[in-house]
């Protein structure tokens, strides 16, 4: 079986759900051949029906594949592509990471997604799709509900699970750690209220707080004493995951719950644990399902679990390789092959049924 995977140009959703999964697939040998690429190659013709003469799509070409995977398809265009694949006998999944319709205002994505439609649209092509995959089971409920999609969890490729733990420094100062960007994040670290900076104040001179991305005004956010470290953002999955496990010795992963929030996947605790960061994170739905890391609902839980990550190394290095092992035990890239490729296949027997019976 052939099956193309046309990229989104976010690089984690891309290298998560596109890259990743087509290198395990191919790795563990499943029978399908898997070819990853930016977009579809289309001819576009004139409408001959509008007056400004737009141009619209015609044909697309399906390069052999029995099954084209569209992550995040967001373009009516896209959803063109869509309808003429499966006219063509091609089965058609579409890939969703996050609930498109859910951003809160305030997410620099909102004014698209939400205001001007975007995210319908995408909304449309999963349910004209012959299967959707999802990063988790409340995606599952809004894009994929009546056996129409199915739940591949994400995971974290070997070789960056088995570069040297964090956990095997001995700093002086503990860093304590955030990666993102407040712009997509705008409700999120508040979620440790006055928590980070009581941490801070009990074990001042052995702890410092870093942000790696764009940290904006997190400091009035979090009414900080003082500035975060800034750490630039690294673009390249590979080296974002190392640089966590060099500059990180706990990751906070504080999230608003709400319906945007309760749909996103547990990735950020699972790239802490696999690098031997200690993690500490709100309740999220993802986060309890994932079992892994220090819970923290109130500030209070933030200040005293942090607190006692920096004042206690041995606790700290215990519960953060544990952790670790438990994503080389079941939470690699090479544990989710088998999940993808059933997708794959499952999206190609449907879109044969459809075709045998004229739907």
């Amino acid at each position: 079986m052939n099956v193309l995977l046309c990229t989104t140009v976010f690089l984690g959703s891309l290298f998560h759900r596109m890259a990743e999964p087509a290198r395990a697939v191919e790795e563990a040998d499943l029978g399908i051949n898997v070819t990853v690429q930016r977009g579809l190659k289309t001819t576009m013709y004139r409408d001959p029906d509008d007056p400004a003469g737009a141009l619209v799509v015609g044909e697309v070409d399906a390069q052999g594949a029995d099954v084209v995977v569209m992550q995040l398809p967001k373009t009516r265009e896209m959803l063109d592509c869509l309808r003429l694949l499966q006219a063509q006998g091609v089965a058609v999944v579409v890939e969703l990471d996050d609930h498109l319709t859910a951003l809160p205002p305030g997410h620099q994505g909102h004014d698209v997604l939400i205001r001007k439609g975007v995210g319908k649209i995408a909304e449309t092509c999963a349910q004209e799709a012959d299967l959707v995959t999802v990063s988790t089971p409340n995606l599952l409920k809004e894009y994929g509900a009546g056996g129409r999609g199915m739940v591949v969890p994400n995971a974290i490729p070997r070789r960056l699970a088995e570069l040297p733990p964090a956990y095997e420094r001995e700093p002086d100062v503990v860093t304590i750690g955030w990666t993102g960007t407040v712009g997509t994040h705008p409700y999120d670290l508040q979620e440790m209220g006055s928590g980070l900076q009581q941490a801070l104040d009990r074990t001042r001179g052995r702890s410092q707080f870093a942000i790696m991305g764009q940290g904006e005004d997190a400091r009035e956010r979090l009414r900080l004493a003082e500035d975060p470290i800034q750490i630039s953002w690294v673009e390249d999955v590979d080296a974002y995951a190392t640089t966590i496990g060099e500059r990180f010795d706990i990751g906070v992963a504080p999230l608003r719950i709400d319906t945007f929030n309760n749909c996103k996947s547990w990735l950020k605790v699972l790239e802490y644990s696999a690098r031997g960061v200690f993690a500490i994170s709100s309740p999220s739905a993802e986060y309890e399902r994932l079992g892994i890391g220090y819970r923290a609902k109130r500030p209070r839980d933030w200040a005293v679990g942090i607190t006692r990550a920096v004042e206690d190394a041995d606790w700290r290095r215990e519960v953060a390789a544990a952790n670790r092992e438990q994503v080389l035990a079941h939470h690699l890239t090479e544990h989710t092959a088998e999940l993808w490729a059933t997708a794959w296949r499952r999206a190609r027997d449907i879109r044969s049924r459809k075709d045998r019976i004229g739907a």
